[in-house]
C-alpha cells in the first residue's frame, strides 16, 4: 500500500514536472511556440526521468544500479504509452463510452501497468 502511494505521488509529480516543461518551451522559447510536438516529446521525456529518479530512490528503494533498471524502465513506460493508447482507442470505438471514462480507463491501465513492473521485475530487491 506504501508503495503504490510513494507511485501515485511521483505519478502526479512527473505530471507538474511535464506540464511545466511544456509551457516553459512553449512560452518562453520562440522556436517552439511553432514546435509544440517537439516540446511535448521533451517534456514528456523530462516527466520520465523524474519518474524514474523518485521511482527508483524513494518508492521502491532499488540498490540496483541504473545501467540495469534505466533501459528496462523506459521500455515499459514506452509499452504502457501504446496500453495507454490502445486502451483509449478500444474504450472510444469498441465500447462506444464517452471520452472521460476512455480517460480514466487508459490512465488506470497505465498506472497498473507500470507499478507492476516497477515493483515486481525493475526495482525489485
Amino acid at each position: 500500500m506504501k508503495q503504490g502511494a510513494r507511485f501515485l505521488v511521483v505519478g502526479l509529480l512527473n505530471t507538474g514536472v511535464d506540464l511545466a516543461v511544456y509551457v516553459t518551451l512553449t512560452r518562453a522559447l520562440a522556436l517552439f511556440a511553432a514546435w509544440k510536438v517537439a516540446a511535448k516529446a521533451l517534456s514528456y521525456a523530462a516527466g520520465l526521468l523524474n519518474s524514474y529518479y523518485w521511482n527508483r530512490r524513494w518508492t521502491f528503494r532499488s540498490q540496483s544500479t541504473p545501467a540495469l533498471t534505466f533501459p528496462p524502465f523506459v521500455l515499459a513506460n514506452l509499452a504502457g504509452l501504446a496500453i495507454n493508447a490502445a486502451v483509449m482507442q478500444l474504450s472510444l470505438n469498441a465500447l462506444n463510452l464517452a471520452e472521460a471514462p476512455s480517460l480514466g480507463l487508459a490512465t488506470a491501465s497505465t498506472i497498473v501497468w507500470n507499478f507492476t513492473l516497477s515493483k515486481f521485475l525493475i526495482f525489485r530487491k
